[in-house]
């Protein structure tokens, strides 16, 4: 059974030249797949155009039900997850979206809308608890 993968993004030239390649482990691998699922819009990859999350659609969107948004973008959140990534179940996400201003170059600041998310569940495999934290401005979209 393989209990490493490796890291995104891969480095096809060392593995064409049989150099050992780093390994991370299946709860930073989970990481990286949520967060290359939420940062890729749906149609980007044309081996598999459900692959992705509706965060994109609203990017410059006034958005004038907040609860609503919230639970659309939780319910593509989890979808993607679901569909995305075997590995994980019994997956939860909690949302919190609000506005702040964020500092930018070239004026003195700038509205946006923050998600902040936590998506938890059970690694399947080893029964381990997981959590993913992570942090997106929409309008345009942004991620830190």
């Amino acid at each position: 059974m393989i209990t490493t993968y490796l890291n995104i993004p891969v480095n096809f030239k060392d593995i064409k030249q049989k150099v050992d390649v780093p390994r991370i482990s299946v709860n930073n691998s989970i990481h990286n797949m949520i967060h290359l699922v939420v940062t890729t819009a749906y149609g980007e990859m044309r081996h598999n155009q459900s692959f992705g999350c509706d965060i994109w659609k609203f990017d410059f969107e006034n958005i004038y039900n907040l609860p609503s948004f919230k639970e659309e973008l939780k319910k593509s959140l989890r979808n993607s997850i679901l569909n995305n990534e075997k590995r994980l179940v019994n997956i939860n996400i909690d949302l919190q979206i609000d506005q702040v201003e964020v500092p930018v170059k070239f004026r003195n600041r700038r509205i946006k809308i923050r998600i902040l998310f936590v998506i938890t569940g059970i690694i399947e495999k080893t029964n381990e608890e997981f959590t993913h934290h992570d942090k997106f401005y929409i309008g345009p979209l942004s991620y830190s």
